[in-house]
């Protein structure tokens, strides 16, 4: 008897990074259980509150953001959050200063590239933005990922970074994780301890 052929299993497609949308927030939800990163959190999985997010990203505020997510054909396999850094008043920007608030990709889909993809991205966006540095709070199993994409890692309790808008303090939020830093400009960036945290020094210029 000639033997079936085994059916095909359908190729997910290449892999994109783009800007989230509406159509995106059930995938966006998904990939948050195993972050890396400081997205995971319980409210960063409630549909809502990823609509908010996208809603604020719309408005183009000042302190401007950006929710991406990268697709493997149609299916969101991973999220990432960034954004400038905000003073006190919660809208004037710290131009100088990116945030990488978090990176998420699902744990079946990771080691294709969606991870870098999505940190690349943040990084460019926020270079156009003007920053330059970039700072993330990372949990545990996601230093060795940040640190071979060049992010430098610095004891807490808080990063102090003198910039345009005032100085910038960025507290370490959660004990376990680790604060880290890439200088994204040709100027050199200095980490120097402080009593009250980590003084980044060189990230405005002259």
């Amino acid at each position: 008897m000639p033997k079936k052929n085994k059916p095909r299993r359908a190729t997910p497609g290449p892999l994109t990074v783009r800007d989230a949308l509406q159509e995106d927030i059930p995938g966006v939800c998904a990939t948050m259980p195993d972050a890396y990163g400081l997205m995971g959190g319980a409210p960063r999985r409630d549909p809502d509150y990823v609509a908010a997010g996208l809603a604020s990203c719309a408005k183009d505020l000042s302190g401007r953001e950006k929710l991406k997510v990268a697709r493997l054909g149609e299916t969101v396999v991973g999220s990432s959050y960034s954004r400038l850094a905000l003073a006190p008043d919660g809208t004037t920007a710290h131009t100088e200063i990116g945030i990488i608030h978090g990176i998420a990709v699902r744990p079946e889909n990771r080691r294709q590239g969606a991870a870098t993809a999505l940190l690349a991205e943040c990084e460019e966006y926020l270079r156009r933005e003007g920053a330059r540095v970039m700072i993330a709070e990372v949990r545990p199993d996601a230093v060795a990922f940040f640190s071979a994409h060049g992010y430098q890692t610095t004891p807490g309790p808080a990063f102090l970074i003198a910039s345009a808008a005032g100085t910038y303090v960025h507290p370490q939020s959660v004990p376990s994780t680790t604060l880290m830093w890439k200088n994204q400009s040709a100027r050199p960036v200095v980490a120097e301890a402080t009593a009250r945290g980590t003084a980044l020094t060189g990230v405005l210029d002259a």
